[in-house]
């Protein structure tokens, strides 16, 4: 029997990291990929409480499918992660019946007398879909690496433990070492393991979840209401020099990768400043990310061409103080009212295709929506 000292944390893991995810990260953003991942912690407490139940009864079929529960949920994890990068096909059909269809599995092999290679069957299996959300992990990108690296660190591990489980059962099928005493090994590796899972699959997913997005093009509080504002009213007056720019880093994804944390994180606070000091200070800026500002300028055209050129020149300026020894530059949408109109939507969208069209030329540039002629 595993000692009850290991399956208390494995139950208090289990259930303050379904609690907090649900409070903290569903609830307030709701969506498919944070439904989706509540559902995996909420079966893992499941799983938890079922292995006490075990304990208290001492039966065998409970051990069995608390242990399988515990684990089944990590294509659910898998799942959840394709559902945050926006992909078609997440497979939540396949995750969702792998939970229910181990769980049968090992709670069956309990009555044919082979719930050793069971679990090893089973503990196995799961390693795919650690690979799978390594896969995907990594496919967050460089900007989201700070966020990602719990899960994969520990997703990492589980690939070493299961190679361990099945050297394990090799060395039992050899005869090398005891059948008994190398399941209870077993069983105390996967509960110490499922604890340290638990703890960073919820970091890393609450990390994801309440982190603000970088490509939404809805600002928010009351830089929306005040820019809203400030348009109708000129709308009303037919004043026609408002400017929107939409101001953003190049290349940011490798001067993440080039940087640590810290090196980043100063880099993307000078830029920050940069923006503050090159814009006057009728102007209304809204960050929406770190690499990334929105605008809206009261200035005629002349007015806003020596802003944006000042705020180049601010950029792409070397600071002997700056972590990281590169030059950086910036890409400038720029788009007019008379052009865009004074709906605030239609600006963003606009002063948004511009930024790109920018940066796809090689940044370090500004680019102004002008009049299309008819």
């Amino acid at each position: 029997m595993i000692n009850s000292s290991l399956v208390m944390p494995v139950i208090a893991v289990a259930t303050v990291a379904t609690v907090i995810f649900i409070a903290l990260g569903f609830l307030p953003r709701p969506s498919r990929a944070t439904a989706i991942w509540s559902a995996g912690f909420a079966i893992a407490m499941v799983g938890a409480y079922v292995w006490l139940a075990h304990e208290m009864l001492d039966s065998e079929p409970l051990r069995a499918l608390g242990s399988a529960l515990v684990i089944a949920p990590m294509p659910l994890m898998w799942s959840g992660l394709r559902a945050y990068r926006g992909l078609e096909r997440q497979f939540v059909v396949l995750s969702a019946t792998f939970v229910v269809v181990m769980p049968l599995f090992l709670v069956a092999t309990m009555y044919f007398g082979v719930y050793g290679i069971g679990f090893r069957v089973l503990f196995s299996s799961t390693a795919v879909f650690a690979v799978l959300m390594l896969v995907e992990l990594v496919r967050l990108g460089p900007h989201l690496r700070d966020e990602a690296l719990p899960l994969m660190a520990v997703s990492a591990a589980f690939l070493v433990f299961a190679l361990i489980t099945i050297i394990n059962g090799v060395l039992v099928a050899n005869g090398t070492i005891g059948g008994a005493d190398s399941l209870q090994f077993l069983r105390t590796l996967n509960m110490i393991g499922i604890t340290v899972y638990i703890t960073c699959n919820l970091v890393t997913c609450l990390l994801l979840t309440t982190r603000a997005g970088d490509t939404t093009l809805s600002p928010r509080n009351t830089f929306d209401s005040t820019v809203r504002n400030r348009l109708n009213r000129a709308e009303a007056a037919s004043d026609p020099w408002w400017s929107l720019l939409d101001i953003r880093l190049d290349d940011p994804d490798d001067i993440r990768s080039a940087s640590s944390s810290a090196g980043f994180n100063s880099i993307s606070e000078r830029f920050g400043r940069d923006v503050d000091a090159a814009l006057p200070a009728d102007a209304d800026i809204e960050q929406l990310s770190a690499t990334r500002f929105i605008a809206l300028v009261p200035r005629a055209q002349g007015g806003v061409r020596e802003v944006v050129t000042d705020l180049l020149e601010r950029v792409s300026t070397i600071d002997d103080r700056q972590p990281v020894p590169i030059r950086m530059s910036a890409s400038v949408g720029w788009t007019q009212v008379p052009v865009a109109g004074y709906d605030l939507d239609d600006l963003l969208a606009s002063a948004s295709a511009a930024a790109e069209i920018a940066q796809r030329a090689g940044g370090n540039r500004w680019e102004r929506v002008r009049e299309t002629t008819p």
